[in-house]
């Protein structure tokens, strides 16, 4: 490991190196400020033309039962959770970055040279590809009740309901059956034809779990520069979307975490999949 400045220690018995992301080696010597806590400076650790920013932790916070119970406690975890994402938003102003995601913990420097030695070609290829890329996120929320409404109003049996009282309930229940269901196919229809007008501007896109009341959220890949022409895009969608209950919404750029290899034996890379406020 070619260690430079800002560089944490080679770490001894108990001591662990969390690493937030990887960016490039120029930026190394500049990275200041706190890692997880406001006794751990940040440092960084280079390795030919690649930089690992990170911050030594003790590991028995993060590992065996005292690190389990951390893990579940969200008192403990929020904050640093948080650190983790300002410390990769203000690498990014510097740098492109390979995010890793929360978690991401090395027993000694000796493992993350490893690491390093044989991602280093990969990490350095999405780096430059990010200098030119950014992620985005687009979300639909849907206000269930609205949508329904919309579809009930717009259906021209609702014009010749019966007078009998009876008759009228029993007719009034089978147009909400079925506003329900034309509701559920029409926001099945906008995921199916929304990439169209997007076409020749996303350069890939990941679906993601969608927050509560979502229809869909959607992680994109943008050249770089982008936001202007997704706004463009998008206003006149949701103009019309919001008609029916449904609501764009679109944010960015974020760390890249979706569009990230995923290198071989990095700790905590398999975590769950990050969301976007």
């Amino acid at each position: 490991m070619n260690a430079r400045a800002a560089a944490p220690s080679e770490g001894h018995d108990g001591v662990g190196f969390y690493v937030f992301c990887f960016t490039r080696a120029g930026v190394a010597g500049a990275v200041t400020g706190l890692g997880l806590s406001e006794d751990t400076p940040l440092g960084a650790r280079v390795y030919e033309e690649v930089a690992a920013i990170c911050c030594e932790v003790p590991l028995h916070e993060w590992t065996g039962p005292e690190g389990e119970a951390h893990l579940k406690d969200l008192a403990w975890l929020g904050p640093r959770a948080l650190r983790h994402e300002e410390v990769i938003e203000r690498m990014m102003r510097a740098s492109p970055v390979l995010p890793l995601r929360f978690g991401c913990l090395f027993s000694s420097a000796r493992r993350l040279e490893e690491l390093l030695q044989r991602e280093r070609a990969r990490i350095a290829a999405f780096i430059d590809k990010a200098a030119n890329e950014e992620e985005w996120s687009l979300q639909g929320s849907l206000d269930v009740r609205a949508c329904e409404e919309a579809m009930l109003a717009a259906d021209p049996r609702v014009a010749k309901l019966p007078a009998s009282a009876g008759a009228r309930y029993l007719m009034e229940q089978k147009l909400r059956k079925d506003a329900a269901q034309a509701a559920r196919a029409w926001i099945q229809e906008v995921q199916a034809t929304l990439p169209e007008a997007l076409e020749g501007l996303v350069l890939a896109r990941r679906s993601l779990r969608p927050p509560r009341e979502g229809a869909f959220h959607w992680a994109l890949l943008l050249p770089h520069g982008a936001e202007a022409e997704l706004a463009r895009r998008l206003e006149p969608l949701a103009e019309q979307l919001s008609a029916r209950g449904l609501r764009l919404s679109a944010s960015g750029p974020w760390p890249a975490y979706n569009f990230a290899p995923r290198l071989a034996e990095a700790p905590g890379d398999g975590a769950e999949e990050p969301t976007h406020g």
